[in-house]
């Protein structure tokens, strides 16, 4: 890597990691928000007399068919917001090798 590819990259990668941030921050947010979503219809099975177990196990059980899309929905919105994660430290690691490789260049 030459330093005009050096300095193109450093010019280009802290964009990149800035959307990879707003990104992560979107899923973040879509996560919340699902959790949300699956709290409240809890809430509302349970509201409505449509759960009678003794126990934890039970009751998970019986809301089971009430929830079980909005439970596979938050596991989808949190693999997504790990692929988000991903993305944004291979950008930030990427950043911090461009600026030692930039400190080394200017050493030589």
């Amino acid at each position: 890597m030459n330093r005009s590819e050096v300095i193109l990259e450093l010019q280009l990668v802290p964009e990149l990691l800035k959307q990879a941030e707003a990104i992560y921050a979107d899923a973040v947010t879509e996560l919340a928000w699902a959790k949300h979503e699956l709290l409240s219809k809890e809430c509302e099975v349970i509201g409505e007399g449509l759960v009678s177990g003794k126990n934890e196990q039970q009751r998970q059980a019986e809301m089971w068919p009430y929830t079980k899309e909005l439970q596979k929905k938050v596991l989808q919105v949190e693999a997504a917001l790990e692929q988000t994660k991903v993305e944004y430290h291979f950008y930030k690691r990427k950043l911090e090798n461009l600026q030692t490789i930039a400190r080394l260049m200017t050493i030589l």
